[in-house]
């Protein structure tokens, strides 16, 4: 086994020699078979260096070249703004989210479906939002951006089918109220805010 030393002298003199062509590295490889993989890496290093070593540093100034970079790089996609969505459930969880909904004066079912986002987004009265969002104690903008967001399906389903999984339907808000069981006090003040909403 060559020792570090022999290693070394071995790159150094090949990289010493006049040319780095193919017979050269094969006639190295040969004798020195067990630095086969350094002395093909340190031709292609040589190879490169030989090739821009004329070339020189910095910044070509081609005003073509820059004006071609700059359509380019207008022309490509915007870099999306990532903001992380706010789950405003996250804290209201089994006898909270029962809670929650009686402050709000609605159905556990129909917080469910909200939750859930199995509503049109656009259905959703500005009033319930607003007091959903006090409820929560999150904004008006992060509610929305919630229910705007794909319902997902449980990552199990996803193995159960040829087919990927499609989102489920969503219902109107009106149509979700005129469906839930509820009092006629909660259903009609439900249903004043769906026509508030449908007029704006």
């Amino acid at each position: 086994m060559m020792t570090p030393i022999d290693k070394d002298a071995v790159l150094d003199a090949f990289a010493a020699e006049p040319v780095h062509d193919r017979n050269t590295l094969e006639r190295y490889v040969s004798e020195y078979p067990e630095l086969t993989e350094e002395l093909i890496d340190l031709a292609a290093e040589l190879r490169l260096s030989t090739e821009f070593a004329g070339a020189e540093e910095g910044v070509i100034n081609d005003p073509k070249l820059e004006t071609a970079w700059e359509n380019f790089l207008a022309a490509g996609p915007k870099p999306a703004v990532t903001t992380a969505v706010v789950d405003p459930f996250a804290q209201f969880k089994g006898g909270a989210f029962a809670t929650l909904a009686g402050k709000l004066d609605v159905p556990r079912s129909l917080l469910t479906a909200v939750r859930d986002r199995l509503v049109v987004p656009s259905s959703v009265p500005s009033g319930f939002v607003r007091r959903f969002a006090e409820a929560t104690g999150t904004t008006v903008e992060a509610v929305r951006a919630y229910l705007t967001r794909d319902s997902q399906a449980p990552l199990g389903l996803a193995f159960k089918s040829d087919q990927k999984p499609s989102q489920q339907g969503r219902v109107t808000f009106r149509q979700l109220v005129e469906s839930t069981e509820m009092g006629e006090s909660q259903r009609l003040l439900l249903l004043r805010e769906c026509e508030e909403n449908e007029l704006t």
